[in-house]
């Protein structure tokens, strides 16, 4: 668990987005192409807008872009993660619409739109020979992640099922009655830990004593999904805005 901590959002930002676009370059350089999930909310807005200059020296052609979870909603409801990262990222580089593989809460009922995304996910990974053949997981170049004040991230909430998934892919959920829009699908943990890199995204005030527990030894984290993003084989970076303490 590598921590990164920054004085202000802004400066986070800036280097997260240089962070996605080293590795894009490493593993089209390597592999001849790059497969990342994107996460939603306020976190990583000003990083995909970042990330769209065109400086970056990305080959956005052989860019696939996935995303960890979303809400069941219309794709262009502003509380979608699609819409969020097509308006500040997607629409502003040149990336092929093939290429993007938005969840597709079109589909009905959810449980369909979330095995349908599985199948979409196997069949790409499958043809980029990018499976893990032991764990029979896809290999994300990377997945962004962020982390809510409960310690869920994507849409693996404390005490649902879906954190103790061990074959599926892709799942839907209910979120806690809390939360507003309740209907996700989300990718699972096996996935996540099986990427070659996992980032967590992390801003806001209120979330430092989830950032403490989970960075600590104790017990008490293990009640966090967030604690369980241990990769098998690959890299953990968390980007922490230092206000999270306050």
């Amino acid at each position: 668990m590598d921590i990164k901590e920054f004085e202000d959002k802004d400066l986070m930002a800036e280097r997260a987005a240089g962070f996605i676009a080293e590795k894009a370059r490493f593993e089209i350089a390597e592999s001849g192409f790059f497969s990342m999930a994107l996460s939603g909310g306020n976190s990583p807005r000003e990083i995909y807008t970042r990330l769209a200059d065109e400086n970056r020296g990305i080959d956005w052609k052989k860019v696939y872009v996935f995303w960890g979870d979303d809400r069941y909603i219309p794709h262009d409801n502003r509380e979608s993660n699609y819409n969020m990262a097509y308006e500040t990222l997607l629409s502003k580089v040149k990336i092929p619409a093939h290429n993007i593989y938005r969840i597709p809460t079109e589909v009905t009922p959810i449980g369909d739109a979330a095995e349908l995304y599985e199948r979409i996910m196997r069949k790409f990974f499958a043809s980029m020979k990018a499976i893990d053949v032991e764990k029979k997981m896809p290999r994300f170049g990377l997945i962004i992640l962020g982390v809510g004040r409960d310690g869920h991230t994507a849409s693996l909430f404390p005490g649902h099922k879906a954190v103790n998934e061990k074959a599926r892919w892709v799942v839907n959920v209910k979120a806690h009655a809390r939360t507003t829009l309740r209907e996700r699908i989300t990718i699972t943990l096996p996935v996540i830990n099986a990427a070659k890199n996992v980032m967590f995204v992390v801003s806001g005030e209120g979330k430092g004593g989830i950032i403490k527990d989970i960075a600590g030894s104790g017990r008490k984290k293990e009640a966090y999904p967030a604690s369980k993003v241990n990769p098998d084989s690959g890299r953990s970076v968390w980007f922490i805005d230092k206000n999270v303490y306050e």
